[in-house]
């Protein structure tokens, strides 16, 4: 008996320390767990995950918003995990996955059988929580942007982040969001699959969360959108967003390689044979948003049809 002391007495440190941060790590959960009460008002969730990370499974969610914008969430499973010393930082795992989003009479929706994501919130200086990153991948993506017909994928990437403290770029409005989209295998209605980027960044007065404000108040987004294959650029779009009484207005220009399968694309009409240009053409292109009027895309050469072509490259590819 008297040799058992010394060595309960060495492990007595170690026993304590567990002790000690089982009390922390309770106390850690049951705050995820009070945040998690906020997110999804009426639900029970419980945070397992003792003693490497918290975690949480809800199964059945459906989240919705509406006003001067709308949005909804529907998963069929979520899970979400949250280091003990990450409060930040939360990661969400979801399957049977389908989200749509609304403004200025358009609605986007996009679904998915699986879906993870990544959710950074943080206090600025007011000790208000801001949007630092939401990064949401999903793969087999499916759905509509709202400005013509279907979309696939075969993976889609959506990054959001609201820019705090704002910057501004005199004499414009200073930056308050940004939105960063990436896919591969990206195809729109008959189209061949391609890749896309795109980089949306949102000016205001003030923080994004009120879009009538931000309507009404010289709010503009700076688009720039890039079209590839695997033989290079087809594609690339820079434009400006500005609100309408009833919805959008975008203009812009237009550089690409593939200026018929651009005009064919953007008319909704077949697509001419045509093989890439050597040289890329800038067009000019407006158009009101929902697409529901005509779009005026102008500044294609007269000389055209005798300007160099790449022979050796593949034909330019439908693009819709």
């Amino acid at each position: 008996m008297k040799r058992r002391w010394p060595l309960l007495l060495s492990l007595l440190p170690l026993l304590l320390g567990l002790a000690a941060y089982g009390h922390f790590w309770r106390g850690w959960a049951a705050d995820f767990e009070t945040t998690l009460a906020g997110w999804f008002p009426g639900r029970h969730v419980q945070v397992t995950g003792f003693p490497y990370r918290m975690e949480a499974e809800l199964a059945g969610v459906t989240l919705a918003h509406a006003g001067g914008t709308s949005a909804a969430l529907v998963v069929d499973k979520l899970r979400l995990n949250r280091g003990p010393w990450r409060p930040e930082l939360t990661v969400l795992q979801g399957q049977g996955v389908a989200l749509t989003a609304g403004a200025a009479g358009m609605q986007a929706r996009v679904s998915a059988a699986t879906a993870t994501a990544s959710l950074k919130l943080v206090a600025d200086a007011s000790g208000q929580q801001r949007l630092a990153r939401l990064s949401i991948v999903l793969p087999g993506a499916r759905g509509n942007s709202g400005l013509g017909p279907d979309f696939r994928a075969e993976s889609l990437e959506l990054h959001i982040r609201e820019v705090f403290p704002a910057k501004p770029a005199s004499p414009r409005l200073a930056q308050q969001g940004q939105l960063v989209i990436g896919a591969t295998g990206f195809a729109l209605g008959q189209g061949v699959p391609i890749s896309l980027a795109a980089d949306v960044t949102a000016r205001g007065p003030g923080r994004l969360d009120d879009y009538r404000r931000w309507a009404t108040s010289a709010g503009s987004l700076d688009l720039v959108m890039t079209g590839s294959d695997a033989t290079g650029e087809l594609f690339k779009l820079d434009a400006t967003i500005v609100p309408l009484a009833a919805g959008l207005r975008l203009a812009g220009t237009i550089t690409t390689v593939c200026p018929m399968a651009v005009q064919a694309a953007l008319n909704g009409t077949a697509a001419p044979a045509e093989q890439r240009l050597r040289s890329a053409v800038r067009l000019a292109l407006e158009t009101a948003l929902p697409a529901g009027g005509a779009v005026a895309l102008s500044g294609i050469p007269a000389d055209l049809a005798t300007r160099a072509r790449r022979g050796q490259l593949p034909a330019c590819p439908r693009l819709r």
